[in-house]
């Protein structure tokens, strides 16, 4: 095997043992979740999903647990050639705004040690929250109008 090969694979091996050293430390049931969570995100080509979860799996889905995913995806982004540096990202917390809580988010190191840039990148995700908020809110007096979702009780 080449040098230029052998660098291929240590994205692969990295990914393989953070994998590893999560199952050997996390309680059975949240690497499960965490694992299923992953393995969706990936199906589905990455980016953003919605995940269902009932009141035993949020219950899993802790802060920690969050953290790790993030960590994992940077791992997997490391895989596609030209993003290796996506291996060496870090969750930063961005913390509360009026729509969101508790927002973490995988930025390059120096990323993480800005708060201004935080900051906005915290306003941006919390902008996007309030008009998604919006839209749902909308959405559903419609269909409640047309008689497709029954009357909320207020």
């Amino acid at each position: 095997m080449s040098d230029e090969e052998g660098d291929h694979d240590v994205p692969r091996l990295r990914l393989n043992l953070y994998i590893e050293t999560l199952k050997a430390r996390m309680p059975a049931a949240q690497y499960t979740l965490l694992m299923d969570i992953i393995r969706m995100w990936a199906e589905h080509g990455g980016g953003t999903i919605r995940v269902r979860m009932d009141d035993d799996e949020k219950e899993l889905f802790t802060t920690e647990v969050k953290r790790e995913m993030l960590t994992l995806m940077g791992l997997i982004g490391a895989l596609e050639p030209g993003h290796e540096d996506r291996a060496d990202h870090v969750v930063a917390d961005l913390g509360d705004g009026e729509h969101t809580s508790g927002a973490l988010t995988l930025v390059p190191a120096d990323v993480a040690a800005d708060p201004e840039r935080l900051r906005a990148m915290r306003e941006q995700l919390d902008a996007r929250a309030g008009r998604r908020d919006s839209d749902t809110a909308e959405v559903e007096a419609i269909a409640r109008a047309s008689g497709m979702l029954p009357d909320s009780e207020t």
